[in-house]
């Protein structure tokens, strides 16, 4: 019996509307994360469009691509557009301030210092370097030109706490906000991976990170957010692949192979056994049942289920009595890809589920059957499928290009950050570098009349912490692009 193809027409066409259009009004809220939606929308169409994608690859990838060169040179701009000064990138325009409302004076350590550090953060940072990956011309050598590499290597390890755990981000009173959770653990692995932590000199304190994710497993042999957490699925795909790129950038890889993994998994075959009970046999719920649980959880007749039985569909859920849901496909078979245990799962029934039950009329994946289509659950479909096609006859899923599960993107993008991290490593001899930049900093001092510019912001910082307000909005008056000349803010005190 033949499988089910992709419709890759109407998935393209799914997100070039996303691209080339207003999302809808239920993003709204999601403007602070638009970057994550940035990599999603484009990470796609590159996936649908790559060489591996063809039945026979393009002998001009770059034209064959439905990312024109225009929009990789206007997206990459905008990408960089939202680094921060002082390291890491923004999530959204909306947090990009202008320069002189982002750097202050530490008297203590007599240096210059963020004023608005809880603007950059940890995962805007992995969807930026991972979106410069995707967007990258020819082989990818120069994605990471004008990224801020030592600034947002030191600005990284702040972000470790003494658990070995990493935050989010540094807010305004200098602690580490957000939770312990294998979700940044992840992030910074990437980044660290993606920027050459360890070559650079400024990595972060590895073997704490490992300790840290080896606490998180449980009883069950899943992982948890951290230590005594109840298991999810989503978190031990974080866990495994963190664990995994720290071992792709260890130098001794050849003779400690899986290093970090087998260091930072107390048990393996207890997480695979785990990863593998999150699958089971969908079964439609019953119309005429009113009761919600029992949509979510139809119960089959126990008297005619017999152990040959083949499943017609599978679901996955993240935890124990959760309903089927698309991305949790991917977050269970891409951990299994990278433990090389992907065969455990059995591929049509999965892939039959998400075609069949979770495919939208208009293209993407919604998250439960019968829902709308988002980008989050539309990309990571597509992630499933394209790890699951790494059990085909082929090695892949027609129409889409071949994936790598441990960097969530397609393999030519890929391919590409590696030769970026190593333009990195091995740098030209230009006479250039991207932190040398004190006679620049300096011109533009003497521009802006530094010390006095200074001593306006810091009257006027005394002004409304003294009326209880916050001094960064009262000084934007909620135009970022326009801010008020800070001359006539001190007229009015």
């Amino acid at each position: 019996m033949s499988e089910q193809p992709l419709d890759t027409a109407r998935h393209i066409r799914y997100w070039q509307r996303c691209l080339r259009s207003i999302l809808p009004h239920h993003y709204v809220t999601n403007d602070s994360i638009r970057l994550t939606l940035g990599f999603f929308i484009v990470a796609a169409l590159d996936l649908l469009s790559s060489s591996s994608s063809y039945s026979e690859p393009p002998s001009n990838p770059v034209k064959a691509s439905l990312i024109t060169l225009e929009d990789r040179k206007r997206l990459r701009a905008w990408v960089l557009s939202l680094q921060h000064p002082y390291g890491g990138f923004c999530g959204s325009p909306h947090h990009v301030l202008p320069e002189i409302y982002t750097t202050k004076w530490d008297p203590i350590n007599q240096v210059e210092s963020a004023r608005d550090p809880a603007n950059a953060n940890l995962a805007a940072t992995y969807f930026a370097l991972l979106l410069l990956g995707v967007l990258a011309e020819d082989d990818g050598t120069n994605a990471f030109e004008g990224v801020h590499r030592i600034k947002t290597l030191r600005w990284l390890k702040t972000l470790q706490r003494d658990d070995g755990s990493f935050g989010e981000l540094i807010d305004e009173d200098g602690y580490v906000a957000g939770g312990r959770d294998m979700r940044y653990c992840y992030l910074a692995a990437t980044i660290r991976w993606a920027l050459g932590g360890a070559e650079a000199g400024e990595d972060f304190n590895v073997d704490a990170l490992v300790a840290h994710i080896r606490r998180g497993q449980t009883f069950d042999g899943g992982m948890g957010e951290s230590s005594t957490h109840e298991s999810h699925a989503g978190y031990v795909y974080c866990a495994v692949a963190a664990l995994s790129l720290l071992d792709l950038a260890n130098p001794n890889t050849a003779t400690e192979p899986n290093r970090y993994i087998n260091a930072g998994v107390p048990s393996i075959p207890s997480l695979v056994h785990f990863l593998a009970c999150r699958q089971f046999d969908y079964l439609d719920p019953d119309s005429n049942d009113e009761n919600e649980d029992s949509d979510n959880h139809p119960l089959p007749d126990l008297s005619a289920l017999a152990l040959s039985d083949t499943p017609q569909l599978s679901g996955f859920n993240g935890r124990l009595n959760k309903v089927a849901d698309t991305c949790y496909t991917w977050w269970v078979a891409g951990t299994l890809a990278m433990l090389g245990h992907g065969k455990v799962i059995d591929r049509e029934p999965a892939r039959k589920f998400i075609l069949e039950k979770t495919q939208h009329m208009i293209g993407g994946f919604a998250k439960h059957p019968g829902g709308p289509p988002d980008v989050y659950h539309a990309y990571l479909g597509l992630a499933a499928l394209g790890t699951l096609g790494a059990q085909a006859a082929d090695g892949k899923e027609p129409g889409l290009g071949k994936f790598d599960p441990r960097l969530c993107i397609g393999v030519e993008a890929s391919e590409r950050l590696t030769k970026a991290r190593e333009a990195l490593l091995n740098p030209r001899d230009d006479g250039h570098n991207d932190d040398d930049l004190l006679e620049d900093m300096e011109e533009m001092k003497k521009e802006l009349d530094w010390d006095n510019l200074q001593d306006k912001i810091k009257r006027l910082e005394a002004k409304y912490n003294a009326e209880g307000k916050n001094p960064l909005l009262e000084m934007f008056r909620w135009n970022p692009s326009r801010p008020q000349k800070l001359d006539d803010l001190l007229k009015e005190t």
